[in-house]
């Protein structure tokens, strides 16, 4: 029997995802969110048990160790390369002890007026940079023109 050396790598994704994802969904914890095994535009939410693939919006790819789509620069993704399992970073104390979706925490950078955090699911502050030549306004909780953001670097 002569077997295509895609239908094996395709096989070996599926049960590469399937094994990494916990068998039962915590209501109290955000979902978890995996590396697609083979596109980097790609990622895995586990459901049960079962990995649901969903595609980053175009010009983005999957951020493993940030858990979310991102600049191809920042994503440092490589297609067929397992990802590392380096612990994650720990919760800031800035951030909510319960994550809210519909309720975001941004929190302003320490030094530059042009970048920001913004608090996720895990309490983790993951650093943001504004378009060039904008500035972070806490008042508004978005990228503002200089004079409006009123910030000094």
């Amino acid at each position: 029997m002569k077997v295509s050396a895609s239908l094996v790598l395709l096989l070996a994704a599926a049960v590469l995802a399937d094994d990494r994802c916990p068998p039962q969904d915590d209501p109290e914890q955000p979902p978890v969110l995996l590396a697609h095994p083979t596109d980097c535009d790609k990622f895995l939410i586990c459901n049960h048990g079962t990995p649901v693939v969903s595609k980053c919006p175009p010009g983005l790819l999957w951020n493993d160790s940030q858990k979310q789509c991102d600049y191809p620069s920042q994503a440092q993704c490589a297609p067929g390369v397992t990802p590392n399992t380096e612990p994650a970073p720990k919760p800031s104390p800035n951030c909510p002890p319960e994550y809210d979706p519909d309720h975001m925490v941004y929190i302003p950078h320490e030094t530059d007026c042009g970048k920001y955090y913004i608090c996720d699911p895990y309490g983790v502050e993951l650093e943001q940079t504004c378009p060039s030549g904008l500035h972070w306004n806490p008042v508004v909780n978005y990228c503002d023109f200089p004079e409006l953001a009123q910030c000094e670097e």
